[in-house]
């Protein structure tokens, strides 16, 4: 009754979800460098890439019986220097990515509260850089591994 689930020790499939995660499997990372001066506008324009990326990435991703959820982390900061600001959007599913007060409202709110102050100081650019989690990334690589057809 229990198939592919009965075959791996708790104990291996455990080993087995983080190694993959140690490689990298279902990570995708993207940046985005912004000059100053950097205005509202371009914060807007920026939160907009963000979410189509996220959108892009999260329709890439394998969903081996129905197992789809993501995470979503965000950050800025001049290059080599220490993080401006950062958030994490916690684990969600791949529709929360087009409804209302979803994570392209989230992502917006937070660009919109960034110090333009604090982006614009130094007159550097700003290296923005988000990194999507995909669970059913890991879940294909290790719990379904053996399975072609998912």
């Amino acid at each position: 009754m229990l198939g592919p689930w009965r075959r791996q020790p708790v104990t291996d499939l455990r080993a087995r979800v983080e190694a993959s995660i140690k490689e990298g499997i279902g990570l995708s990372k993207q940046e985005w460098i912004l000059a100053p001066p950097i205005r509202p506008a371009d914060l807007t324009t920026l939160g907009e890439a963000v979410v189509e990326w996220s959108r892009v990435r999260a329709a890439e991703s394998r969903r081996p019986h129905g197992i789809d959820q993501c995470a979503l982390a965000f950050a800025c900061a001049h290059p080599g220097g220490t993080p401006i600001a950062s958030v994490t959007f916690g684990v969600f599913r791949p529709i929360e990515l087009y409804t209302e007060d979803g994570i392209p409202e989230q992502v917006h709110a937070f660009l919109e509260g960034l110090p333009l102050p604090a982006l614009n100081e130094r007159s550097l650019p700003v290296r923005f850089a988000a990194a999507l989690f995909s669970w059913g990334d890991v879940a294909r690589a290790t719990i379904f591994a053996d399975r072609d057809d998912e």
